[in-house]
């Protein structure tokens, strides 16, 4: 699991690493240009030209190195600066004349900014501007970019893409899409989160010496496949150790979502599952399922953990099975359809939840649109755990992100556009109250269900095609 950390904390381990440490700036600056150029040359042919476009900052300092170093092993490649050279402060301006004195050729606006690409230019280094940007891109510059997106010749950002900032995931104006970008000593938010991630192709991450101070206060992490573990059963295991779950949903005429979140509780461990619905009857030979009546309510049954919202519709009689639970007894995973009930228990959600919206509930949750949870999927997240407190927020779709009652943000590095299917939620809903009817601590089993989902639709695409997975075929995955 990687620590993630937003622009803010990056320019303050950098301030740590230089005024406490005493690390030189232009130390840091070229040990980011070397990892640039480092990753740079091992895609350029012996043909390739390289153009850098260069901003005012630092970024663009590092941009001033990357060239001269690039010039040093032969590449054929220019600069071309946004500004006047002569503005360069600092560090960038020790740069600008390392490269004046290396011979290398450079651009500088005398009028309008040169806002084309020349054909003859394989690769550009956008080395615009960095991680702090706060304003969306505008003018001759829009005009750059949007240029730079069009050109044939491929793109190596420094640090993040121009026009994303590091804080957040939300792209506010035009970007940079770049091929590669090569960042450095940790991860920024905008690298992992939509729709910001999406601009940052193949990501390169190096060690240049930046060190974060003792009270950095990380807590935002992205979690890979490679953290994906859970030990096998002892072999005395019997079924009562892995818990009873129960679903209510599966209403008259959806019995199949509750269907699908019962088959992968199970898949994933559950000891048993009941499903309660308004019709059980339509369930017909629901194999290792056991059903029940949910005007019945759970009776004196004793049940570890529930999911509710499968199938469960939003009528009356939903409402009316919902209250009939003592929710305060129970460990609760909140989805689908029984969000629309879910601020009538906010003084009782479980002993312990996790609520799973996909963007669409959480716009009705929130009041706004699914547009505008997508444009800014941590401010929805943290809004989300702002109005329901003391609970795990589950915010699904690409990178599906998921909130602890502490505030950290966890960011799921699995999973692709396969699990845009019919069903994808219920299964995971499943895989989570199996691990809660188990006895898994609540981030245990929200982390790993969500990591494990992901999985199963990266190992689908390796051999088939990512539009023909179906939650069944999820279920199935979980045999491995």
């Amino acid at each position: 699991m990687q620590a993630i950390v937003t622009a803010t904390q990056m320019a303050a381990a950098d301030r740590f690493t230089i005024d406490q440490l005493g690390v030189p700036g232009i130390t840091l600056m070229e040990h980011a240009a070397r990892a640039c150029a480092q990753e740079l040359g091992t895609l350029l042919g012996e043909q390739d030209q390289v153009l850098v476009l260069v901003g005012p900052g630092n970024n663009g300092g590092d941009g001033l190195a990357i060239a001269r170093l690039l010039h040093e092993r032969g590449v054929t490649v220019r600069v071309r600066c946004i500004s006047d050279p002569g503005a360069f402060q600092g560090d960038s301006a020790v740069n600008y004349q390392r490269l004046t004195a290396a011979g290398v050729p450079c651009e500088a606006p005398n009028g309008p900014l040169a806002t084309e690409i020349d054909e003859t230019v394989t690769w550009l280094v956008d080395s615009l501007f960095g991680t702090g940007l706060s304003r969306p891109i505008s003018g001759d510059l829009a005009t750059l970019v949007n240029n730079a997106n069009a050109a044939p010749a491929k793109i190596l950002a420094v640090d993040v893409p121009s026009g994303l900032n590091g804080n957040h995931g939300r792209v506010d104006g035009v970007v940079v899409k770049a091929d590669v970008t090569v960042t450095f000593q940790r991860l920024k938010t905008a690298h992992v989160v939509t729709p910001a991630c999406t601009f940052c192709g193949q990501i390169r991450l190096h060690d240049i010496g930046i060190q974060f101070s003792a009270d950095a206060g990380v807590n935002r992490f992205l979690m890979e496949a490679s953290d994906y573990d859970r030990p096998p059963r002892q072999q005395d295991s019997h079924k009562g150790r892995f818990g009873t779950l129960a679903v209510l949903g599966g209403f008259r005429g959806m019995q199949g979502a509750a269907f699908l979140a019962g088959r992968a509780a199970l898949r994933f461990g559950a000891g048993k599952v009941r499903l309660f619905s308004d019709a059980p009857e339509g369930f017909g030979q629901p194999g290792s399922l056991m059903v029940g009546d949910a005007g019945a309510g759970p009776g004196t049954q004793h049940y570890d953990a529930l999911v509710v919202g499968p199938g469960l519709s939003r009528n009356a009689t939903a409402q009316q099975a919902l209250e009939a639970w003592n929710l305060h007894e129970q460990r609760v995973v909140w989805d689908a359809d029984s969000l629309a009930f879910v601020a009538q228990f906010r003084e009782s959600m479980g002993t312990e939840w996790v609520m799973t919206p996909h963007p669409g509930e959480a716009a009705a949750l929130l009041g706004v649109t699914a547009a505008q949870v997508q444009a800014d999927r941590t401010a929805a997240i943290a809004a989300l755990a702002n109005y329901y407190p003391g609970g795990w927020i589950v915010l699904k779709g690409y990178r599906t992100l998921i909130q602890s009652p502490d505030g950290e943000l966890f960011i799921c590095g699995t999973g692709n556009a396969a699990l845009a299917t019919a069903g994808s939620g219920d299964v995971l809903s499943g895989m989570i109250g199996a691990m809660l009817a188990g006895g898994a601590a609540i981030g245990d089993a929200v982390l790993s269900a969500v990591l494990r989902h992901g999985l199963a639709a990266d190992r689908w695409v390796q051999q088939y095609r990512d539009y023909s997975m179906t939650a069944e075929d999820i279920i199935e995955d979980l045999r491995f």
